[in-house]
């Protein structure tokens, strides 16, 4: 985050953050990217002393565990539904296959650095004299377009109960080659929602205000009582600054289990590179060539060979071998125990990374491993109230667009969100009895429908 936005922000309309705190959100992202250099960078001292600059070998858990948190959350089975049709077909239009996908990829984005925005934006609306946003009626809708951004693009304006009510966003564009900064501030004013967009060019450490910077309006007056933005966050307690609004990344409280993963991992990886074959042989064995270069009898792979000792075959044999032990055993249990604590720390659970889970033990069943993996589903339960609430918000602000602005009889209450609970479950299982409740007249033909296909029999016939 750019010290002049939040200077300029704090001057005009005030914020609900420290500066510091983007710090933090800098060093989980590093975390997620996969090197945080202060940690993984380090220097060794070569041959007459000079510095060689190294880097561990790493695993970039922290990426692996913000991916299988979004696959957790978000996958192709999470359905978004209503049982009033031209709400559940306006949803659809607008909130269909690339809208969950870009979802996906911001829950990841939001556990790597605590916090995620989406933005509902109109493309191709219009605004009467007053700045208003005018109805669709006699005109061509405007297209409802959604854009996605992590914690380093949000600064919280004010915060009411633990929710941003108010908020700026910011991010970097290009306009015909020129780098320009976006701002885009959501104050709550008495007739709804107002949004004010500002682009800004960095001179040295001033900011300049660029007119008319990629022909968006300057002054949006909603009159909308929804705000045009969702915030995500895990649901997790922000220990940090807990008034801010803004959430924590999954990882924030397990950086040392990061570094004991990567610091065996490491361990392994140099003990492999360092434990090849090594030959001595007796100087009596070296040759010279023409040009004086030394060469073995049987040079087929010179790194196996190094000269040690003098001539004295008595004290220094003519050949010797040395093969470094691996401690491949060592090792890999060694990154077995830190991923062990890694993934507990995360929520996944103790054992969610398995590479050799069999060994020397007896097979588990299925119904041991569900039962393994109610931690996973506990905390899974946990963070989807987060996410339930913020699908819940984009639908009623796309619901809102539609009823006000394009006329369409629609119910802002009425949607629903199903996830998909089939990594706890067996839902081949519930399926099948599911059916067999319809047989018996437990369950109508309706309800297992809305179940499994999210649409009732008659919208189906249709």
């Amino acid at each position: 985050m750019k010290e002049e936005i939040l200077n300029y922000l704090t001057e005009r309309v005030g914020t609900a953050i420290a500066p510091g705190y983007y710090a933090e959100i800098d060093r989980w992202l590093s975390w997620w990217r996969g090197i945080n250099r202060s940690f993984h960078c380090y220097f060794e001292n070569g041959v007459g002393g000079y510095p060689i600059r190294r880097e561990l070998y790493r695993m970039n858990m922290a990426k692996k565990i913000c991916e299988d948190w979004a696959a957790v959350l978000m996958n192709e089975e999470t359905k978004l539904t209503s049982e009033h049709e031209p709400t559940r077909q306006w949803l659809g239009e607008n909130m269909n296959g690339s809208f969950f996908r870009s979802v996906n990829r911001l829950v990841e984005k939001t556990f790597a650095s605590g916090t995620g925005a989406c933005l509902i934006r109109l493309d191709g609306a219009e605004l009467d004299a007053n700045g208003y946003l005018c109805s669709a009626s006699g005109r061509y809708a405007p297209r409802i377009t959604y854009d996605f951004v992590d914690a380093s693009h949000i600064i919280p304006i004010t915060v009411r109960g633990g929710e941003i009510t108010e908020a700026a966003f910011v991010s970097e564009v290009r306009d015909r080659g020129e780098e320009l900064i976006y701002l885009e501030i959501h104050t709550l004013e008495r007739d709804g929602y107002r949004i004010r967009n500002e682009m800004f060019r960095v001179v040295g450490s001033e900011l300049e205000r660029v007119e008319n910077g990629c022909g968006v309006a300057r002054d949006i007056r909603t009159g909308s009582p929804v705000p045009f933005f969702s915030i995500l966050t895990p649901n997790l307690i922000n220990h940090i600054d807990e008034g801010c609004g803004m959430g924590i990344s999954v990882f924030a409280d397990a950086i040392d289990c990061l570094k004991g993963v990567d610091l065996a991992f490491n361990n392994f990886c140099r003990d492999i590179r360092l434990g090849g074959k090594k030959v001595f042989i007796n100087q009596s064995l070296i040759c010279r060539d023409e040009e004086g270069n030394v060469y073995t009898p049987d040079d087929v792979a010179q790194q196996l060979f190094v000269t040690i000792g003098d001539t004295d075959l008595a004290e220094h044999p003519m050949i010797t071998e040395h093969n470094p032990e691996l401690r491949s055993e060592d090792n890999a249990d060694a990154v077995q125990c830190q991923l062990d604590y890694l993934s507990f720390r995360c929520g996944l659970g103790t054992h969610h990374y398995q590479f050799r889970p069999f060994r020397g033990e007896a097979k588990i069943t299925a119904t041991q491993y569900m039962g393994e993996r109610q931690d996973l589903r506990r905390n899974a339960e946990k963070h989807s109230l987060n996410l339930r609430t913020f699908l819940h918000k984009i639908a009623e602000c796309t619901v809102w667009i539609g009823r006000e602005l394009c006329g369409l009889p629609l119910l802002s209450d009425s949607a629903e969100i199903r996830f998909d609970d089939s990594y706890f479950t067996d839902s081949d299982s519930e399926r099948s009895r599911d059916l067999s409740e319809v047989e018996l007249g437990v369950m109508t033909v309706d309800e297992f429908r809305m179940k499994w296909y999210g649409k009732k029999s008659e919208v189906v016939s249709q």
